[in-house]
């Protein structure tokens, strides 16, 4: 991999993709130490710390409601904004198939602008219940609509820079998500460390210490293992001599949803409970929006229940979205290839479905394993269950960090067949005199 690397960087198409994303990492990490003003940290810490599912979504999508800055919330907006089209899309009256790619980009945008702007005034008005808030704006109400501008701002200017990545940088999104949680992840195990071994020197906090490092380390090599372990389904084609061609197979991931459902599923649930605040600050906090929020938190058993039940649905939806069973077969029977000992079409279809199913149950098991567990043990102790949160952090960083590697390894088999392959419209441009 690191002679690879080395080969492409002399690549002009990669190193100019390697320094846009550097100067995009750059800009990013500007706008993460742009802080909101007239805050005051330390309520806000102690607010914030209390909404578990708030602060985790926006920290899994390149956010941190601690530091409060520009780009505190994230991509937490663009992706409930993906859950909302992708639903939209689903009811065939809307005909949204119809619409131009411009228009589909406008649409999503504007949905992204309105779930910020709800995640933003929710935000700004927990803001304002904390002892103390504003340190020198006089005007409560300026405040909340200052607050709600900004961090819409910084919500949709954090959107452009990851389409942006993804057209001129490597990695897309990931990369920028990938930065955000490495940053916080410092902070919090910071904090861990001061809550459970500094504050509390013993022989028994070393030992719950090295106890957690040691299961932290085993879930991350188990999560390596498991996004890359996959199932190979043997393609042959009529029209070329197996003895004189590679092996070809369709690979089927044993976590065929990869890290996607744990991210949708967090922002989705997050995006609720902003509903629920957001119809709670214009009334006087109705007695069920304070019972269904209480019920539903993430250190209460209906609470858990009900994430791992959307976290559970959401992994067979990016399965069957990832690995759609119907075009593959579809494109097989047009080329003429089959599947060993399976007919074309409709039971190759089947085929495929039946073994994606499986597959996608084992990798939902151990997803909703590994997230459960940490989220059990915040009931006995609900300070626990902000840290349990970064077990599903830990699968997101994983999946991010493989993505990228892949598109490395990608661009590396790219420019390797450069001899072969046309060059782009870009650089074809650039080479006419």
């Amino acid at each position: 991999m690191i002679k690879a690397f080395k080969t492409i960087m002399f690549h002009k198409d990669f190193r100019s993709r390697f320094l846009w994303t550097a100067l995009i990492l750059i800009v990013f990490e500007i706008g993460q130490n742009i802080l909101i003003p007239g805050i005051d940290r330390g309520s806000l810490a102690r607010l914030i710390g209390s909404q578990y599912a708030l602060n985790l979504a926006a920290s899994v999508t390149g956010g941190n409601l601690h530091r409060f800055s520009l780009l505190a919330i994230g991509l937490g907006p663009y992706m409930s904004a993906l859950i909302v089209w992708q639903a939209l899309s689903s009811i065939k009256a809307f005909h949204l198939d119809r619409i131009s790619e411009r228009g589909d980009h406008l649409l999503k945008m504007l949905i992204t602008i309105l779930v910020a702007l709800i995640q933003g005034f929710v935000i700004a008005q927990q803001v304002k219940t904390s002892p103390a808030p504003f340190l020198y704006w006089s005007n409560p109400l300026a405040a909340t609509l200052m607050i709600t501008l900004l961090l819409t701002t910084g919500a949709v200017f954090l959107s452009w820079l990851s389409d942006m990545n993804a057209e001129l940088g490597i990695g897309g999104p990931s990369a920028l998500i990938v930065a955000g949680m490495i940053s916080g992840w410092f902070v919090q195990i910071r904090n861990f460390l001061e809550d459970y071994l500094f504050e509390n020197f013993n022989f028994n906090s070393i030992i719950l210490v090295f106890v957690l490092a040691c299961t932290m380390l085993f879930i991350l090599m188990m999560m390596v293992f498991m996004y890359q372990a996959e199932l190979r389904l043997p393609v042959a084609h009529i029209t070329i001599d197996s003895s004189l061609s590679a092996d070809t197979y369709i690979p089927i991931k044993l976590v065929p949803a990869g890290a996607m459902p744990f991210m949708f599923a967090i922002s989705f649930y997050a995006f609720a409970r902003y509903l629920l605040l957001f119809a709670a600050s214009f009334s006087s906090e109705p007695a069920w929006i304070v019972s269904l929020l209480k019920n539903t938190n993430l250190d209460q058993p209906n609470g858990i229940i009900l994430y791992l039940l959307v976290l559970s649905l959401l992994s067979y939806a990016f399965a069957f979205l990832n690995i759609n069973p119907s075009d593959i077969a579809e494109k097989l029977q047009k080329s003429g290839d089959y599947i060993w000992n399976i007919r074309p079409g409709r039971p190759t279809r089947k085929y495929i479905s039946r073994h994606l199913i499986r597959m996608s149950l084992v990798g939902t098991l151990y997803i909703d394993l590994v997230s459960a567990v940490p989220l059990a043990i915040g009931i006995r102790d609900p300070s626990f269950t902000g840290y349990g949160l970064y077990v599903g952090m830990l699968i997101t960083l994983v999946s991010m960090l493989l993505t990228v590697i892949d598109q490395v390894k990608a661009l590396t088999e790219k420019y390797n067949y450069s001899a072969l392959l046309p060059l782009p419209e870009a650089e074809v441009r650039r080479k006419r005199p």
